[in-house]
């Protein structure tokens, strides 16, 4: 399914000429906050903690849940706040921050 949902992006005929295509591990102005969902089927942990050490300056925060993303339906309130002070003043969780779901799937 998700190749066949993706096949319109892999050959959209148009290139952005602000692009980037990396490379990745470029000093940025600022910190990038990655954001890791632990039991994610559709985005891995794996992914999220490869791509915070790929980042020249960024810091991972995982949430110790299930489903895909820590937003929306599988809501936490510590990586809402965590996500808003990064968003609002740049402020980062510290070192190897572990959040949970304010809900579990199943009780």
């Amino acid at each position: 399914f998700w190749t066949w949902a993706a096949e319109g992006c892999a050959t959209w005929p148009a290139r952005s000429a602000a692009g980037y295509d990396g490379p990745w591990n470029r000093p940025t102005a600022r910190p990038v906050l990655v954001i890791g969902t632990r039991y994610d089927p559709s985005t891995p942990y794996t992914g999220a903690q490869a791509m915070a050490r790929e980042l020249a300056d960024a810091r991972l925060l995982t949430n110790d849940g299930y489903g895909h993303t820590a937003l929306f339906n599988n809501g936490s309130s510590c990586i809402s706040a965590y996500e808003s002070r990064y968003f609002v003043d740049g402020t980062l969780p510290p070192s190897g921050t572990v959040c949970r779901p304010d809900k579990v799937p199943f009780t």
